[in-house]
């Protein structure tokens, strides 16, 4: 991921008034025939070690709903967001944090896949995949011709880039009966008028037969007049019961962060060259043993033209019923520096019974040499959940782990998760 999303006021601007429209269709429903309201809330409880022993004991609460005048209706409005309370200590160097994941009005016809979304939207078409306050549109053409566009003010990062910033673009798609479709997009980033970003790209899924199937993509960055990123994977199958696939993939950081829009890839010459480019391939097999246990291996080559080789190789054994399952694997990698130098175990099994559901998963790395003092890093967690209604469930999760960057890790983590609906209905004359 390029960017993440940072926090937001809402007191102001056009999003603010969607947003009380949208509570005012939810708490004032008699203006309409019907109103149906969909959602979900997701409470957690974490509690975590910082490094330099602080604990925290943040609060989280994730809220997504949709609102929608009737089943037939055309037009609907959706949201999503989450807040977070620290009961203990500050994390990210906050006591409290908000953000409006997205919130906008949505247009859909029910024919040409024509759907129209205004507001705080996210956008995945090709090139793009962006979240921005603005307009997002798309519809099927005659011939198999689709096409898509958006526009608006990028949501972006703490990192506070400067100027007026305007993002748009859209995609160009063609798609053959089952065999075929594949797109050209193009995405444009403007900061006090002058270029910020400029990417086009292609998309492809191709099946040219029932059991061989190819997707993938490019992407070009104008700026740098360099390929970003080549993606491309192959799937074989089902072969009786087995099945195969390989991938592809090749990265210029350079072209890719050249326009980083998140701290995290503000590069710095002791952490990572912008020089290094990156290349991948890889294969796997799986093989149903029985309509419950299948093996499957996998191999991946790593290449780096500054950080030198390295592969990782193994396989893994998986059982699944109607009551749980479980599995157990191993791989191995074999790289140029210690820390990718290493055997890799993990083990985990999974019970469901009625309303309760039980996980427990080991997990072990050891390396070749000891890293910070540390040969074998492992970790163990335990999760378990209740059904407490249809729409309610509780769980919780507990893991401890010990690895070269901690001597002790503990984590417990405490959710409560409500799917909620209605629809509520007003008859002409009562």
């Amino acid at each position: 991921m390029r960017r993440i999303y940072p926090l937001t006021e809402l007191r102001n601007g056009p999003l603010f008034t969607m947003l009380l429209s949208i509570c005012c269709i939810v708490l004032f429903p008699g203006v309409s025939p019907a109103i149906d309201l969909t959602g979900t809330s997701s409470t957690y409880l974490q509690s975590r070690t910082a490094a330099d022993d602080t604990k925290f004991l943040p609060l989280y609460e994730y809220l997504d709903f949709a609102v929608q005048k009737n089943a037939e209706s055309s037009f609907s409005a959706h949201f999503g967001g989450w807040g977070r309370y620290d009961l203990k200590d500050e994390s990210f160097g906050k006591k409290t944090d908000t953000d409006l994941q997205y919130g906008y009005l949505s247009y859909r016809k029910a024919t040409n896949n024509t759907v129209v979304n205004l507001g705080r939207v996210m956008v995945f078409e090709g090139v793009a995949s962006e979240r921005l306050d603005g307009i997002y549109a798309r519809t099927d053409l005659k011939g198999g011709l689709g096409v898509s566009a958006f526009g608006g003010s990028p949501v972006e990062t703490a990192t506070d880039l400067p100027g007026n910033n305007m993002l748009y673009g859209a995609r160009l798609s063609h798609e053959f009966s089952d065999i075929y479709k594949i797109g050209l997009s193009y995405l444009k980033e403007e900061k006090n008028s002058e270029d910020f970003r400029k990417e086009e790209g292609v998309d492809i899924w191709l099946q040219p037969m029932s059991k061989v199937a190819v997707i993938g993509r490019s992407s070009y960055n104008s700026i740098t007049s360099g390929w970003m990123e080549h993606s491309y994977s192959l799937s074989l199958g089902p072969f009786d019961k087995l099945r195969l696939g390989a991938d592809f993939s090749r990265i210029s950081y350079r072209d890719y962060f050249s326009s980083a829009t998140m701290t995290a890839f503000s590069f710095t010459p002791d952490l990572l060259s912008l020089d290094e480019k990156s290349r991948t391939l890889g294969a796997s097999a799986a093989y149903m043993v029985t309509d419950k246990v299948t093996v499957s291996v996998d191999y991946k080559k790593y290449g780096y033209s500054i950080a030198g080789d390295a592969a990782y190789f193994g396989g893994k054994i998986a059982c699944s019923k109607s009551d749980g399952g479980g599995g157990l694997s191993y791989h191995r990698m074999n790289g140029e520096t210690s820390r990718l130098r290493y055997a890799e175990y993990r083990l985990y099994k999974y019970i469901k019974s009625g309303k309760t559901d039980v996980g427990v998963e080991l997990f072990e790395v050891a390396y070749d040499d000891a890293i910070n003092g540390v040969k074998d890093a492992y970790s163990g967690s335990l999760t378990a959940g209740y059904e407490l209604t249809e729409k309610m469930k509780i769980g919780a999760d507990v893991e401890y782990a010990k690895n070269p960057d901690f001597d002790k890790d503990v984590r417990a983590f405490i959710k409560l998760i409500y799917k909620f609906g209605s629809e509520r209905e007003t008859r002409k004359g009562a």
